[in-house]
């Protein structure tokens, strides 16, 4: 079983106890991306049960989103309503589409399931591929070190009341850069175990692997208000373009 098959029956099996709350409000992260998608339509990477992707399409964005678990997408499915939102099954590292596409973004440090340097530098290569001439490739990804990720061995405690406990279990490997976990849940319904390992990039390292997939940094954010990037930010949002296409850009944040 490879990475993709692996990752889709770990969030198929967790995806009922999918907490939608776990990662705060989506609003502000949908506004911003409202703002870098003047075409109104837009793919997204990872796109669970649409935690983001829903405010957005409220937004008047209409999303398409790839991930690699059926029961996410369920989920997605029947939380829609009548919003502009689809989801399929496909490969985040080795996708492809029917036309070209003006906005791809990823959120939530979600490239970093990606676990070789070799499946994400494909990822990027396949954004290339996808982009349209004008388009934009929007990343979220937490900065390694910070208080956002960091890069320890831990234990966790994330969460004790009447309902149970939640914990997380962490283990870093430097060399690889990789931050491997159990997320424990412990409750009522017994016991419940996530295994997740993520492989982290730093702001440098991942530019240089834009550049190799035919990308160009155009614009870096320290969050979803499009301000400019601040030291001690635990996040960057980095949006490129294609290398060739040398236009404008007025959400310049550098």
């Amino acid at each position: 079983m490879g990475e993709f098959e692996k990752q889709g029956a770990v969030w198929d099996e967790w995806a009922p106890y999918y907490n939608e709350d776990s990662l705060g409000s989506a609003e502000p992260v949908a506004r911003g991306l409202a703002r870098l998608a003047p075409q109104r339509s837009a793919l997204e990477l990872g796109i669970g049960a649409g935690r983001v992707a829903l405010p957005l399409a409220r937004l008047g964005v209409t999303v398409t989103g790839l991930d690699a678990s059926a029961q996410m997408l369920r989920r997605l499915e029947e939380r829609r309503g009548d919003l502009p939102v689809r989801g399929r099954i496909a490969d985040m590292a080795a996708f492809t589409v029917s036309k070209p596409v003006p906005l791809i973004y990823v959120v939530s440090s979600t490239l970093y399931l990606l676990t070789t340097p070799e499946r994400q530098l494909s990822c990027l290569e396949a954004c290339a591929r996808a982009l349209s001439a004008d388009g934009r490739v929007v990343i979220e990804a937490a900065v390694p070190g910070g208080t956002g990720l960091p890069l320890k061995t831990e234990l966790l405690v994330r969460g004790v009341d009447e309902e149970g406990v939640r914990l997380s279990v962490i283990q870093h490997d430097a060399a690889a850069q990789t931050l491997t976990a159990q997320e424990v849940r412990l409750d009522g319904s017994g016991l419940r175990m996530r295994h997740v390992t993520r492989r982290y990039v730093h702001v440098a390292e991942l530019d240089l692997m834009a550049h190799y997939a035919g990308l160009r940094l155009v614009a870096q954010y320290g969050g979803w208000e499009l301000d400019a990037c601040a030291s001690g930010r635990s996040q960057r949002i980095s949006v490129y373009s294609l290398a060739g296409n040398r236009d404008g850009f007025s959400l310049r944040g550098r």
